[in-house]
C-alpha cells in the first residue's frame, strides 16, 4: 500500500468531519467522498507512473504481483470500463461477480497493521458468510455432573448468532477512462487503498459511536440485557462516570467494574454473567485534543532527575487516540471483548453503478462491504467523563512531629 500523505490525509479529515456533523448532510458527505476518491486516485496514479513499469519500485511502493484469478477479475473490470454500455457488459462479464478473497484479506490486513484502535479489537474477516457464532461469555461452557436435557440448554446458551448482513458499507469510487489504461496492477492498488480507507474511517466511528441502526453498535452505547432500542435512533449512550484523577484508588475502582461480566435474569428466569475476567491491561480511548490537555498532563510526572516519565497509569492502560470522539469524552475499555466482522456479499464487492449520471471519460462502481461490531455485553466499557481531570502531581503526606517522652 502506498503511504498515506497530505493529500489523503486532508480529504479523509474532511470526510471525518462530514461524518461527524452533528445534523449529518448527504450533500456534504458526497462531496466529501468524491474529493476523499479523488485524492486517492491522483496519489496512486503518480505512484504508480513515477515508477516507469520498473516491477522492483512497483513492489517496494505496495503494488503486487496478481495472481490470474485477480488479472481475470481486474481485466473484466477494465473491459466494461471501456465499453460504450459498459453496465451491459460488466453484468454480462461478470457472471461470477465475487472479488477474490485475496483482495480482501490483503485490505484486512492493511487495516489491523495501520490503524491501533482495528489492531486490538476482535476483528474478523467473514468472507462470504451472513452469519457468525459468539461465546456469549455470560454462562460456563463446560459443566461437571449428569447429562440430561438441562446441561445441553445451558450450553446451548452460551453462543448467539451475529447478523453479518444486517449492516452494509457502500462508498463510490469514479474510476477516470485513462486510468483504465494503466492495468490490472494499478487498478489492484487503487481499489485496495480506496476500500481500505474508506473502511477505516467508517470502521473507526462505529465501533467507538455506532448507534446500532443500520450501522455496528459503538463502545459508548448501552447494551445491557432489556436496553430499550428506538428504531430511529438505535441505542442510547451509556451514561457517563466522572474521572477527576488516575489516583489507584479512583482509577482501581472503575478498571474494576469491568472485570466482572454483565449479569442479568433470562427469559427461563435462571441467572446470566456474573463471572470474573481475566485481563492484564486496559485500553483507554481518547481524542487528540483531549489527549494532549487533559490525558497527557494527568499521566506526566517530573522525576527528580529533571526528565518527564509519561503515560504513568497504576494499572497498565495502553492508550489510543481517536477522533471520533467528542470533546470531554473518553472510552475505558477491553477491546479484545468487542466483535466485528466485515466481509463481502455473493452479489459481489465491486459493483457497477447507475447512481451517477455517467460522464463520457468516467466510470463509477460502487463498493459493497457487510458487517457488525459489538461489544460482548454492557461491561466490555465505560464512558468517562474526563472535562474535570486534574494534573498529576506527587502526593506527599504530612505527619505531625510525635512528642519525645
Amino acid at each position: 500500500m502506498l503511504k498515506e500523505n497530505s493529500m489523503i490525509r486532508d480529504a479523509a479529515a474532511a470526510l471525518q468531519a462530514a461524518f461527524s456533523e452533528e445534523n449529518q448532510n448527504a450533500k456534504n458527505i458526497q462531496e466529501a467522498f468524491d474529493k476523499f476518491g479523488g485524492a486517492i486516485a491522483a496519489t496512486v496514479q503518480a505512484d504508480f507512473e513515477s515508477a516507469h513499469g520498473d516491477q522492483n519500485i512497483l513492489l517496494q511502493r505496495g503494488f503486487r504481483v496478481l495472481t490470474a484469478e485477480e488479472q481475470k477479475y481486474y481485466n473484466s473490470i477494465i473491459e466494461a470500463g471501456k465499453s460504450s454500455n459498459p453496465k451491459q457488459v460488466y453484468d454480462g462479464l461478470m457472471d461470477d461477480k465475487i472479488m477474490p478473497n485475496t483482495i480482501i484479506e490483503d485490505v484486512y490486513k492493511d487495516l489491523v497493521r495501520e490503524h491501533p484502535l482495528l489492531s486490538k479489537i476482535n476483528f474478523v474477516s467473514v468472507e462470504y458468510l451472513t452469519r457468525w457464532i459468539l461465546n456469549d461469555h455470560s454462562v460456563q461452557t463446560a459443566v461437571w455432573g449428569p447429562i440430561n436435557s438441562a446441561i445441553t440448554e445451558q450450553i446451548t446458551s452460551a453462543f448467539r448468532t451475529v447478523e453479518i448482513t444486517q449492516c452494509k458499507l457502500s462508498a463510490y469510487a469514479i474510476i477516470e477512462k485513462d486510468m483504465l489504461d494503466l492495468g490490472p496492477t494499478f487498478l489492484d492498488n487503487y481499489i485496495r487503498t480506496f476500500l481500505k480507507e474508506a473502511l477505516a474511517q467508517a470502521l473507526e466511528n462505529a465501533i467507538v459511536s455506532g448507534t446500532g441502526h443500520n450501522q455496528p453498535i459503538g463502545l459508548d452505547r448501552d447494551v445491557h440485557h432489556g436496553v430499550s432500542v428506538s428504531s430511529e435512533t438505535g441505542y442510547p449512550k451509556k451514561s457517563k462516570v466522572e474521572v477527576t484523577s488516575f489516583l489507584p484508588e479512583k482509577y482501581g475502582a472503575i478498571v474494576a467494574q469491568l472485570a466482572v461480566t454483565e449479569e442479568y435474569e433470562g427469559e427461563d428466569r435462571r441467572k446470566h454473567g456474573g463471572n470474573m475476567r481475566a485481563f492484564d491491561q486496559v485500553t483507554l480511548i481518547c481524542n487528540q485534543v483531549d489527549y494532549l490537555t487533559k490525558v497527557m498532563p494527568a499521566t506526566t510526572v517530573l522525576t527528580s532527575g529533571g526528565t518527564y516519565v509519561n503515560n504513568l497509569f497504576p494499572f497498565p492502560t495502553d492508550v489510543v487516540r481517536s477522533n471520533a470522539l467528542a470533546t470531554g469524552e473518553a472510552i475505558l475499555c477491553l477491546p479484545e471483548e468487542y466483535f466485528m466482522g466485515l466481509g463481502s456479499s455473493k452479489e459481489g464487492t465491486l459493483e457497477f453503478s447507475d447512481d451517477y449520471k455517467f460522464l463520457e471519460d468516467q466510470r463509477v462502481f460502487k463498493i459493497k462491504m457487510h458487517g457488525m461490531g459489538m461489544a460482548y455485553d454492557n461491561t466490555v466499557a465505560i464512558l468517562l467523563d474526563i472535562s474535570k481531570l486534574d494534573p498529576a502531581y506527587i502526593t506527599v503526606k504530612n505527619v505531625s512531629d510525635v512528642p519525645v517522652a
